[in-house]
């Protein structure tokens, strides 16, 4: 009898052992499960990106002429070794006629053919030529330029186009899931994957009105043009350039900024501004002091133009713009993107500190 209470209790302590066990190793267990469910998603969360926005990712043929010296047309070895050599490489020699041709990216933004790319892909082309995500090619026509914002319209003739979902590209995040769609290097439907790595770039001395987003997302020449997409499979942004020799590092223009643009452009063909009339400059450690502020916000007005809006409305030299519309301003380009929002001939509403006293109103 009492053998059988010890094996009997022997069975049940070896039973609470196992179920212990099990409970102990069960968060590990649930743990590579949840890993391999979340990588499931993410890995099917982006095919499914690409699957909706590739078919209205065109790859864009840019043919034009250019003139160039008979050194550069013909190459240095041409004449290399002829008694014309000295001459030719002093003085280039005379003009020459070559063609030239450049691959970039677009994306459909219109059913009626209405394509969306970047101005320095297109400008000076006599010729066009625009293949879709199926291999058809046609030929494209300018309908509008915008090199103060690199962008550009193309209009081709066909019917029922893919067109591509456009996001809100004020609602991103530094960190979300980017993925960058083109043809580099003329590679068509490449696709390339990374993250937001910054918003509001500027000051990277492109001439433009510089608002880019940056992301890791490889973006390499024929890029230029194609979509940054977010994980929802939205536009978010117009692939625009790189900085070389930097790995990693490519910027684009908020889909936003593209979206008033392109409508401006599809309109009349040409984009007019809203313009206030001043210069202005970054507030400096030297400017603050001179000035009595603080902190290192908002952007110093250097000139105001006669007669214009910002005369009349009673800004002045000196004056240091601290909101535009409620809205908070850092430095001058925080300016400049305010009142690039704008329409022309709407009030805009300014707020000053103006020897050390806060003005609002103007």
């Amino acid at each position: 009898m009492n053998q059988i209470k010890k094996e009997g209790s022997f069975y049940i302590e070896c039973f609470l052992i196992l179920i212990v066990t099990l409970i102990v190793t069960m968060p590990i267990w649930n743990c590579g499960a949840s890993e391999k469910v979340i990588l499931n998603d993410l890995k099917g969360g982006f095919v499914q990106v690409v699957k909706r926005v590739q078919p209205s990712v065109v790859s864009i043929r840019s043919e034009r002429t250019v003139s160039v010296s008979t050194w550069e047309g013909f190459g240095e070895d041409f004449f290399k070794g002829t008694p014309f050599e000295d001459f030719f490489k002093q003085y280039g020699g005379p003009q020459m006629r070559r063609r030239q041709i450049e691959e970039g990216s677009g994306v459909i933004v219109d059913s009626k053919g209405y394509i969306l790319t970047n101005y320095h892909v297109v400008v000076g082309a006599d010729k066009l030529t625009i293949r879709l995500y199926h291999g058809k090619e046609l030929k494209g026509t300018v309908k509008g330029t915008d090199p103060k914002t690199d962008l550009a319209v193309i209009q081709v003739e066909e019917k029922d186009l893919p067109v591509a979902p456009l996001g809100d590209s004020d609602r991103i995040q530094v960190g979300e899931w980017a993925v960058a769609i083109g043809s580099p290097f003329g590679l068509e439907r490449g696709v390339t994957v990374g993250v937001i790595s910054a918003k509001g770039r500027s000051g990277l001395g492109t001439g433009t009105y510089e608002d880019f987003i940056q992301t890791d997302a490889s973006i390499n020449p024929g890029n230029s043009g194609g979509p940054l997409v977010n994980i929802e499979g939205e536009v978010i942004g117009i692939n625009a350039m790189i900085i070389s020799p930097g790995q990693g590092i490519g910027f684009a223009i908020p889909i936003n900024l593209a979206k008033k643009i392109m409508v401006e452009l599809i309109k009349t063909g040409e984009v007019i501004r809203p313009w206030v009339g001043i210069g202005l400059q970054d507030l400096t450690p030297e400017l603050m002091s001179a000035f009595n502020v603080k902190e290192k916000e908002g952007a110093l007005i250097s000139q105001i133009y006669e007669e214009s809006p910002a005369e009349r409305g009673g800004l002045k030299v000196g004056d240091i713009v601290i909101k535009i519309d409620g809205k908070k301003i850092k430095n001058s380009q925080d300016v400049i993107h305010e009142v690039l929002k704008k329409n022309v001939g709407q009030k805009v509403q300014f707020e000053v500190i103006r020897e050390g006293s806060w003005l609002k109103g103007l």
